[in-house]
């Protein structure tokens, strides 16, 4: 299966910009699962640390303290404060927002809104210039069911075709509907027809404040036309 360590493989630049949230959730989740090591960078201090949870659901992350009394107070004083983390043969650098005390399994700990975006690089290589980039592509989708055709927003995506769309909230759609050829319109380029099996309906918002229903479910396609819908979450960096 492929995964992040795998793309950077195959990337000209060995450098990605990930805002897929299912691959951060993802890469996130292994690094607790692993302990591994974390690094915050501050002005004078450094924040050596490790990722302790991740709630889905608050999007937020639990960092350990350290044994480094002062560090922990220049990370809760910061209003963003950006790790690196080096594993699975790759470096990722994030930003988490907004930090304050917490407590994890009966120890004090730093909750921090949890990062939109990742940058995953091959070591020895150079952090990339800051690019002007969106956190969530603008994926305009064409669906149908049965007779019903209906527009649609593809919001996330990983790797391996799990993905996240936002409909109208008046569209009767629930798990296990198969949506069959619908039309992935990947920027200038010819649409990518594809099928998409839904395993969850939820309410979701707009970013016009407006509701919406959030459809989880796979996309069903060969390697190439997922990878070139992808691709839009997971930028290769020029």
């Amino acid at each position: 299966m492929s995964d992040i360590a795998t793309r950077l493989g195959t990337t000209t630049t060995g450098q990605l910009l990930v805002r897929s949230g299912i691959e951060i959730e993802r890469l996130l989740n292994a690094m607790v699962r692993d302990s591994a090591p974390v690094t915050g960078k501050l002005p004078d201090l450094m924040f050596l640390s490790r990722v302790l949870h991740f709630d889905p659901g608050a999007q937020q992350v639990v960092m350990a303290f350290t044994d480094h009394k002062p560090a922990n107070s220049a990370v809760l004083a910061s209003k963003s404060v950006t790790f690196m983390c080096n594993y699975r043969g790759a470096q990722f650098a994030f930003a988490c927002t907004k930090p304050h005390q917490s407590m994890h399994l009966g120890h004090p700990a730093i909750r921090m809104g949890a990062p939109k975006i990742m940058l995953a690089m091959q070591h020895h290589r150079n952090q990339t210039r800051a690019q002007h980039l969106p956190s969530e592509p603008d994926v305009r989708c064409e669906l149908s069911m049965g007779v019903i055709s209906f527009e649609g927003r593809l919001v996330d995506m990983s790797l391996d075709g799990r993905a996240y769309l936002l409909v109208d909230a008046g569209v009767p759609v629930c798990a296990g509907t198969r949506l069959p050829k619908s039309r992935i319109l990947c920027e200038e380029r010819e649409p990518v027809v594809v099928d998409i099996e839904v395993d969850q309906v939820n309410l979701g918002v707009q970013h016009n404040g407006t509701r919406a229903t959030r459809i989880g479910g796979r996309i069903l396609a060969d390697r190439e036309r997922l990878d070139k819908i992808s691709k839009l979450f997971i930028i290769d960096l020029q």
